[in-house]
């Protein structure tokens, strides 16, 4: 029998180069989730930054014994997604997305990344933005009225959004809705379970903050979980984005009342988080970012920064990047 064997090399090459092009998809496929994950180290045990053989001390800002790169909540460590966050004074959490710069602050119990807003690129497609007013979307109030329990709210009574609510919604509608199918519907946690503390309630977030230094990504009351959909909380939120919680302050590397310019989340400017700090009787009070480089709280009809938080669903995949401000992680 006679065979071609230009023929049968061209076959041949033409099969090599169909495998080379499946593997290229495969490798650039990549798990966002697991990238993440590789490197992240059981934030209770001593390891590369961490000195203190019990691990991380949260009544402590980050350092380089203290906590820098990526950690497992050792909370979650046997769960099927477990937690794992970014921490301190970190370089490679830089993502970009729907045009904008993002900062990768955790993955998900459910496997999603949460991120927060960080600007736009510059002129050379770079996420650079550190510090300064364009790593937020803006200002505002949280809301506008600060003399009653419920105005630490992300929506007053949950029947009217906040004014905080009404800006990051608006942000959205603008500049986010085709990406929605690539978001989860992650719960937001405005934590408004309180105790009686000295005559002033006291809310979950700030009970941590303030008092136990020990940040939890629990989240008590249904009524507080802002989700889209009733499935996994209260289904009152329009879209999938709020803000970021005092917990993930904390595990990021804030301290209250403690300066902290060496973190990934300090932006030199005031910003809000969701988490209410307490209510005194005259004054609401909700916790956030502060200028001058600490973690605190403000009234709640005080102008702060606003930086948006979403997160990215399970499974999303990133194409090129190493998470570094020149080459930040881009997806698929």
């Amino acid at each position: 029998m006679w065979i071609d064997e230009n023929a049968t090399n061209e076959v041949m090459e033409t099969m090599f180069k169909g495998q080379l092009r499946i593997e290229a998809m495969q490798e650039v496929g990549k798990s966002l989730y697991a990238e993440i994950a590789k490197s992240a180290v059981l934030d209770n045990i001593q390891s590369e930054f961490v000195t203190a053989t019990t691990g991380i001390d949260f009544g402590s800002i980050s350092s380089d014994t203290n906590g820098k790169g990526v950690y497992t909540f050792s909370s979650t460590k046997d769960d099927t997604f477990p937690v794992h966050y970014y921490r301190g004074d970190v370089k490679n959490n830089n993502i970009k997305f729907a045009g904008f710069c993002w900062k990768i602050v955790r993955t998900t119990e459910t496997g999603g990344v949460k991120l927060i807003y960080n600007g736009s690129p510059d002129s050379n497609g770079y996420c650079s933005n550190t510090t300064g007013e364009t790593t937020q979307i803006g200002t505002s109030a949280f809301n506008e009225t600060h003399n009653s329990i419920e105005y630490v709210g992300y929506m007053v009574g949950n029947t009217s959004d906040s004014m905080i609510k009404v800006a990051i919604d608006a942000w959205y509608q603008t500049n986010m809705t085709g990406f929605t199918k690539k978001l989860e519907d992650t719960v937001w946690c405005n934590d408004r379970n309180d105790r009686v503390v000295d005559g002033d309630n006291v809310f979950g977030a700030g009970s941590s903050a303030f008092i136990s230094h020990i940040p939890s990504l629990k989240c008590e009351n249904n009524d507080d979980k802002f989700t889209v959909n009733k499935i996994n909380g209260n289904g009152l939120l329009t879209y999938p984005v709020a803000l970021l919680t005092g917990g993930e302050i904390m595990l990021a590397g804030g301290l209250v009342y403690t300066e902290n310019t060496s973190y990934y989340l300090y932006n030199n400017h005031n910003w809000w988080t969701l988490s209410p700090s307490f209510f005194n009787q005259s004054n609401a009070h909700n916790l956030c970012v502060k200028s001058d480089c600490t973690f605190g709280d403000n009234i709640v009809n005080y102008s702060n920064g606003v930086r948006p938080s979403i997160s990215l669903a399970p499974n999303t995949k990133f194409v090129s990047g190493n998470g570094s401000s020149n080459s930040p992680y881009q997806l698929s």
